[in-house]
């Protein structure tokens, strides 16, 4: 239990026991950080955000300006920064999202090869006991996640001509190699992080997936069998029945023809004139070329961005300018009226965090790996019998290499242990990193099934619209590939709400120097002013904290204006300010605090989530 000590324990200044106590949401990085420097300190006992911030600029300080991948022996398979941090970052720290929404009342279809109800796909905030998944059998795997409440409104199996529909269908549970695929988008769509602790969650956690299995086997899906998913969906309106607003593509047709010609366009615009947004991977065969449906009009084509698994700022020209292109294809479309660049819209392609197959054997391996590297990270002794123990899911040829090694000499063992990391593209004991514009466009749909949660009234193509019209340019990039940018998730949503049937219509964005002030309380004294909003329509009282007032909750109190919206004026000197809401509900314990959800601009914060930030120009 965290101390209820009203005082920081590094600096001892006074600040709210509640804000102290979320301590344990400090980065490991940073707890070791700070143990270094504070020998005995724990995140049970807290620490105040300003006494953690300069541990983060020390971190900060130390992170090298290019990768150091090649540093390591073997090398990593992805970038990292520092020696403390060799993970791939979430896609939330990367690509903010929208913290008010997630999905929820909103289905999203998947078109892909196969799948596998990952548990990240329940409900569930923590899974009920501790389950061995590495060493349950398929038939022990289906039986504990099949009893626990999955967000799928339906599966259905199209594959060599058939139709099975049904939570119970074999192929959903068979775990079969073509089951990764589908698994992978629709996790890192709806994903709620569930084994990794929340940290590898998608932007729609709360929504429903309807998975649509088609194809040949093995992964082979010709053209015709995308055409007989998108006339399941069409069929009676099956669409409507299941709630389907989104429909994800991550697959492509088999020839380069006009759209007009071509039967999955034509159906992929039928089902998107009924009302159903359609999203579609661009390919990645880096060529002037798109399939069906990706050169459908009213598709929202996606391509992709490499960020280098780095951070950075929508506010720093330099660092925008870093950011580097995936190799999707691109074309030009005849819309009739017009002519369309596509992809209309990037999004991250490559270090995602996917999960691993749960009947796999490769599970075994990876949990194991990970508990081997736990005990070397914190240099214990490992004994024969217990090495025995944490490899009892190798081979018998794997088992004999890594007793090799640990006789010889721990680096020995640590460049043996990063083969098998290498081989799997490990990140974490359930987890791989992926790339492919497949998991591209599995971000846009998650974030335009926030939007519709959003604003239930918006039609695919105004859905379309206000995620072009929020993306972030990148003009250092030829046009003709990277359409209007990259998404801005949280600008996205905020964009839906204040389009026509939203609840925040004619207000500003939260972040803004808005040209007409609205009323709302002025808070500061500085000579520069921006607007500050949260919609919180079941909040009794929200404040913004920050370095401007010195973290103190409830020193700057928004006002309540209408449908929920909390919002004030903030007077701030010249400077780089940090700042998040704290949210009080009836019960003053589950207070909460949140960064700004409509604020794209971040600032490393040393928790799990970021701070948000305002920049004010001398």
């Amino acid at each position: 239990m965290a101390d209820s000590s009203p005082y920081c324990p590094l600096c001892g200044a006074g600040f709210d026991p509640r804000l102290l106590a979320l301590g344990h949401e400090v980065q490991p990085a940073m707890t070791r950080l700070i143990q270094v420097h504070q020998p005995g300190w724990t995140c049970a006992q807290g620490i105040c955000p300003r006494c953690l911030l300069r541990f983060v600029a020390q971190l900060q300080s130390q992170r090298s300006p290019t990768s150091l991948q090649p540093a390591t022996a073997p090398p990593t398979t992805f970038p990292y920064y520092h020696p403390a941090e060799k993970t791939v970052l979430p896609q939330a720290i990367r690509l903010p999202a929208h913290d008010g929404f997630d999905g929820q009342g909103v289905a999203v279809a998947f078109l892909d090869s196969g799948y596998y109800p990952h548990p990240d796909l329940t409900s569930l905030c923590e899974w009920p006991g501790t389950p061995a998944w590495s060493q349950m059998t398929s038939a022990q795997l289906r039986a504990a996640i099949s009893a626990q409440p999955l967000r799928l409104a339906q599966y259905v199996d199209l594959t060599d001509g058939q139709q099975v529909e049904g939570l119970d269908a074999a192929s959903l549970w068979d775990g079969a190699g073509d089951s990764w695929h589908g698994q992978m988008t629709s996790v890192i769509a709806l994903g709620n992080g569930l084994l990794s602790g929340g940290l590898y969650r998608g932007y729609a956690p709360g929504a429903r997936g309807l998975l649509i299995k088609i194809g040949r086997g093995g992964g082979r899906i010709p053209e015709a069998d995308i055409l007989a998913g998108l006339h399941w969906l069409l069929e009676d309106e099956r669409w409507q029945r299941y709630g389907v607003r989104v429909l994800n593509i991550s697959v492509g047709g088999d020839f380069d023809e006009p759209w007009q010609r071509n039967d999955v366009s034509l159906a992929a615009e039928a089902l998107s004139e009924r009302g159903v947004f359609i999203a579609a991977a661009a390919g990645n065969r880096g060529h002037d070329i798109l399939l069906p449906p990706a050169q459908t009009p009213s598709v929202l084509t996606v391509g992709g961005v490499d960020d280098f698994n780095r951070r950075w700022s929508p506010l720093e020209l330099d660092e925008i300018a870093h950011l580097d292109l995936y190799h999707h294809n691109w074309a030009e479309i005849d819309a009739g009226d017009r002519l369309l660049k596509k992809p209309e819209v990037l999004a991250l392609a490559r270090w995602l965090p996917a999960p691993i197959l749960p009947p796999s054997p490769i599970l075994g391996e990876m949990v194991a790996v990970g508990q081997l590297r736990e005990r070397l990270l914190a240099g214990e002794d490992l004994p024969v019998d217990e090495l025995r123990a944490f490899l009892s899911h190798l081979s018998a040829t794997r088992k004999r290499q890594i007793f090799k090694q640990a006789t010889t000499s721990t680096a020995a063992l640590w460049q043996l242990l990063r083969q098998r990391m290498n081989a799997h593209k490990w990140i974490h004991p359930y987890y791989q990193h992926v790339d492919g514009t497949s998991v591209a466009v599995a971000q846009v749909s998650a974030v335009a099934a926030q939007m519709i949660q959003a604003n239930p009234a918006l039609t695919p193509a105004e859905v379309k619209r206000l995620i072009i019209e929020s993306a972030l340019p990148l003009p250092h990039h030829p046009s003709e590939r990277t359409g209007a940018g990259l998404i801005q998730p949280a600008r996205a949503v905020a964009a839906a709400m204040r389009a026509e049937g939203g609840p925040l219509l004619g207000l500003p964005m939260s972040g803004t120097s808005p040209e007409l002030w609205p009323a709302a309380p002025m808070l500061g004294q500085g000579v520069a002013r921006r607007y500050v909003g949260l919609w919180a329509p079941d909040a009794r009282g929200v404040s913004v904290v920050g370095d401007f007032n010195d973290w103190q909750v409830g020193a700057w109190p928004l006002v309540l204006g209408r449908a929920g919206w909390w919002h004030g004026l903030l007077a701030l000197p010249p400077g780089r300010h940090t700042y998040r809401f704290w949210v009080e509900g009836d019960d003053p314990a589950a207070a909460r605090w949140l960064p700004d959800p409509e604020n794209p601009a971040r600032a490393e914060s040393g928790y799990h989530s970021d701070h948000s930030l305002l920049v004010v120009a001398n």
